[in-house]
């Protein structure tokens, strides 16, 4: 059984895959840590310009947004 989220969490631990760990090492330039926070960085400007978590971020990527 899973753990019901907490939206006070201050630390967050997770198993990461080969893929997961490969785009977050991409992302930071060799460190986890710092590609955990481009990610965040890019899902803040993407939430910013309109994106929301139940749109298809393909379709929207390929369109014009202001």
């Amino acid at each position: 059984m899973v753990r019901p989220c907490k939206t006070d969490t201050v630390e967050f631990h997770r198993k990461l895959n080969d893929l997961d760990r490969a785009i977050l090492l991409t992302a930071g330039q060799g460190d986890l840590t710092q590609g955990f926070h481009a990610l965040l960085n890019i899902y803040a400007a993407l939430h910013n310009a309109g994106f929301r978590p139940d749109d298809d971020i393909s379709a929207w990527l390929l369109t014009d947004k202001p």
